[in-house]
């Protein structure tokens, strides 16, 4: 038999060692691609604001997917050199030559790499567009969200697939250049133990997860509040604790080697115990893996899922619409309203109208130093110019009767504000800037209002009537503005209504409203003066087309079912990147676990055969055999979804110090989630990870009987 036909028949012996490999090269490809070109899409591309913290986080989710992808890849090829070992010794020993064997070798990963990277290429897009379609039944589906096709997208899969191959060639270099045939033919049975593991390994494991979590997410936010620091990007190096510690979690539950107190218990499971320990590394790190992957999949899905959470409009007490605008523009009046409503057959509510003037300030606001090492308090001398009401017309707007004492005043914040750079109680002096009348004043309060938080940044402010008619005696109209404010009897049938109002409003737009959102005519001025170039002077692209118009636009109306009707747009598509990578990391935990728990039953094919000779059941070898299977799966399930949670709470904590109504829902379906995803695995379980290893074991038994 010449050695082509041996190696041919042992190929034929391990073609499911091949279609593992191929498959897991094809699925990675494919991912990665159809991800890509969904990311690429101009529909995609559209939504995302440019250099925005969005397209920042969709960039880092394709790289996590890329990351997630090759190493259950690399988990894979892992498990193919294993199978090979055996075969490629018995050539080495026939005298087959390694420079013979690397050709065999490299020609055999160059055709399943190719051919599973250029399947995978070709089914990306049709599976991108099933996909988008899927989404589009749980999001908005109209002209604008249209899947349409980007050609850039192929090219991060290209190069995921060129990094793949030099991947697998590097592994079969380093496979082919072991030192002799004895250690290629012990590859599949070398230990992997460690030494002793001792007691304290464990809570020591446990504090550095948790300890990890909280300093990598809390320090800085504890460090700006407390101390005034900023700390650097590094801190972030504190999650490696978490690393260390699952790894020494992981590590104390696979290598536990003592009897300890219930030395019955111990003894009865010494042949399950014994097993893992002797592949303890491998089974560590290949379990800390699938724990990350875990953690990513909960995360990802919570992260998209906080950006679906929008509040229910019907339960809302903020007005449904808000305007303000220049008061010399020519602007819609109550009568455009009410006959705007009337042929949507709407009715509107509380129309109130009213007026504010733009004054300059003069506050302390807390900033970051010029080496950004701390936050500092700086007064901003009359720098900029904000938006200030008398007591009297907020009362008409809030419906609410106020008190403000002469000499003090009260700040507009959003609900349940808890700003760290803006501080409420930070103004000091406000300014005429026409007459240059300055008036100092004490901090009376704060006032809750969304609506009118919106329209002045850092704040809008409440004065008394007649410190109001003091201040703003003899000031141009050139710095007033004109307030609307109404309901309509069904807000959530009003995004016709809605998007009609805003299109006259936009029609009647001119050169005094089309400024950029941070625009301040009081800064402009003092830019120009000083003979700087002011940055916000740009102009906006006033046109019902625009779909970042009420972004940028600083004049923009408040109308909420538009908000968030066109910003759902945007968010459904982030929740469609995180759902991804979310089920890219359930794909590979399904992989590595799947994989696994064939190669635990595989890898002991002796130790089963010993067990039999020795009088043990098939009870008790599937007893032996589950024990192993579900520290595969529970463990890490366990621990990743632990995690997962862990560090959702941390991360919405840190963000205020404090949990959102919506933060509290987001929490509670991730821990739907984490019961979806622990099912998923349990599947796997049950179907894939005793099913077959169980049958692979009395296949086994019986070849043996056999004499074979």
């Amino acid at each position: 038999m010449t050695t082509s036909k041996i190696y041919q028949k042992m190929r034929k012996n391990a073609r499911g060692q091949y279609l593992l490999l191929s498959f897991c090269a094809f699925l990675s490809v494919l991912l990665i691609t159809a991800f890509a070109l969904m990311y690429f899409g101009p529909t995609v591309q559209n939504f995302l604001p440019e250099g925005g913290d969005t397209r920042k986080m969709a960039s880092l989710l394709l790289a996590a997917t890329a990351l997630g992808c090759f190493i259950f890849t690399l988990y894979a090829s892992s498990m193919f050199f294993r199978y090979k070992s055996r075969e490629y010794g018995i050539l080495m020993a026939l005298g087959l030559e390694k420079k013979n064997l690397r050709r065999l070798l490299f020609k055999e990963l160059s055709v399943i790499t190719a051919a599973a990277s250029l399947a995978g290429l070709l089914c990306a897009m049709p599976v991108s567009y099933l996909i988008w379609k899927l989404f589009e039944l749980f999001i908005i589906s109209n002209e604008q969200m249209t899947y349409r096709f980007g050609a850039a997208g192929f090219l991060p899969g290209i190069l995921f697939a060129a990094c793949l191959a030099l991947m697998l060639g590097l592994a079969a270099r380093r496979f082919i250049n072991k030192s002799d045939i004895m250690d290629i033919l012990r590859t599949q049975h070398k230990t992997q133990m460690v030494k002793t593991v001792k007691g304290w390994i464990l809570p020591v494991g446990i504090v550095l997860m948790f300890l990890g979590v909280a300093l990598g997410s809390g320090l800085p936010q504890v460090a700006a509040r407390v101390f005034k620091v900023n700390l650097p990007s590094a801190v972030n190096l504190f999650y490696l604790l978490t690393v260390m510690g699952i790894y020494l979690v992981l590590l104390s539950i696979v290598a536990q080697s003592r009897a300890g107190k219930n030395k019955e218990k111990y003894y009865k499971n010494l042949v399950s115990i014994s097993l893992m320990r002797f592949t303890a590394k491998a089974s560590t790190r290949n379990m800390c893996v699938i724990v990350l992957l875990i953690f990513v999949c909960c995360f990802a899905s919570f992260y998209g899922m906080q950006y679906s959470l929008t509040p229910d409009l019907a339960k809302s007490d903020d007005f449904a619409f808000s305007l303000h605008y220049p008061a010399l523009e020519k602007q819609i009046d109550q009568a455009d309203v009410y006959r705007t409503a009337e042929k949507y057959d709407l009715k509107v509510e509380d129309f109130i109208q009213g007026q504010a003037s733009n004054l300059v300030i003069s506050y302390t606001a807390t900033d970051i130093s010029e080496d950004e090492s701390r936050y500092v308090e700086k007064y901003y001398d009359q720098q900029k110019g904000a938006l200030f009401l008398s007591a009297s017309s907020y009362a008409a707007i809030s419906g609410k009767k106020i008190t403000v004492q002469e000499g003090t005043y009260k700040t507009v914040t959003s609900k349940d504000y808890k700003g760290f750079f803006d501080q409420v109680d930070g103004l000091d002096r406000v300014t005429n800037p026409d007459s240059g009348k300055s008036m100092k004043l004490a901090y009376g309060g704060s006032l809750e209002q969304n609506s009118l938080y919106a329209m002045s940044d850092p704040f809008a402010y409440v004065i008394s009537d007649d410190d109001y008619s003091r201040m703003t005696r003899g000031l141009d109209q050139d710095y007033q503005e004109n307030l609307i404010f109404f309901d309509v009897d069904d807000v959530e049938r009003s995004y016709g209504f809605a998007k009609a109002l805003l299109s006259q409003y936009v029609d009647r737009a001119t050169a005094r409203s089309n400024h950029m959102g941070y625009w301040d005519a009081w800064e402009e001025q003092q830019t120009q003066k000083a003979g700087k170039e002011y940055g916000y002077s740009d102009r906006i692209d006033m046109s019902m087309d625009n779909n970042l118009l009420l972004n940028d636009w600083k004049y923009a109306p408040g109308f909420q079912i538009i908000q968030l009707q066109d910003q759902m747009q945007l968010i459904s598509v982030y929740v469609m990147l995180c759902l991804y990578i979310c089920i890219i990391a359930l794909a590979a935990v399904s992989v590595m676990t799947y994989v696994r728990s064939i190669s635990v039953a595989s890898d002991n094919k002796e130790l089963f055969d010993s067990l039999e000779k020795l009088g043990a059941d098939r009870a008790y070898r599937q007893k032996v055999l589950k024990r192993q299977l579900a520290k595969i799966f529970q463990y890490p399930t366990a621990i990743g979804c632990s995690l997962g949670f862990l560090f959702s709470l941390a991360m919405d904590i840190s963000n205020d110090g404090r949990l959102a109504g919506t933060e509290f829902t987001a929490l509670g379906i991730l821990l739907g989630i984490i019961a979806a995803i622990s099912a998923i695995l349990f599947a796997v379980y049950i179907v894939r990870g005793i099913t077959r290893p169980v049958s692979e074991i009395d296949s086994v038994a019986r070849k043996i009987a056999d004499g074979q």
